[in-house]
C-alpha cells in the first residue's frame, strides 16, 4: 500500500555536508531491499532518510547537546539559539523517520506479495 505523499524534507534547502559513511551504508541498505524485489516508485529511497537521520543524530550528540550543557548559566541568547537548532534537528529526524517507515511499509508489502 503506497503511503500518501509527504511534505518536503525540512532540510531541503540547507547545505549540510554529506557524511560519506552514512550515505554508503544507506545506499547498501536500499540496494539490498531492491535486490529482494522492491520496485520503488521514486528514485529517492531510504538511503536519504538513513543518511539524514544519522547525520542529525551525530549533530545532536557531538555539537548541540555538548554546546547546551557547556553554556555559561547567564548565556540565555545562545541557549535559546541552540535549543531552536535542537528542535529543528528533532523535527528533521521525525520527518525522515516517517518517510523511512512509509518506504519500508511499502517495500514489505511488495516483497511479501511477490
Amino acid at each position: 500500500m503506497l503511503q500518501p505523499k509527504m511534505s518536503e524534507d525540512p532540510n531541503k534547502d540547507r547545505n549540510d555536508p554529506m557524511a560519506p559513511e552514512y550515505w554508503l551504508l544507506g545506499e547498501d541498505l536500499q540496494d539490498r531491499i531492491r535486490a529482494a524485489g522492491y520496485e520503488s516508485p521514486t528514485v529517492d529511497g531510504i538511503a536519504v532518510d538513513f543518511h539524514d537521520l544519522l547525520q542529525s543524530a551525530a549533530r545532536i550528540e557531538q555539537v548541540l547537546s555538548p554546546g547546551i550543557v557547556g553554556l555559561p548559566p547567564d548565556d540565555r541568547a545562545k541557549l535559546l539559539e541552540l535549543m531552536r537548532e535542537l528542535r529543528y534537528e528533532f523535527e528533521h529526524i521525525g520527518w525522515h523517520c516517517q518517510s523511512a517507515s512509509a518506504y519500508l511499509g511499502d517495500a514489505i508489502n511488495q516483497i511479501e506479495a511477490s
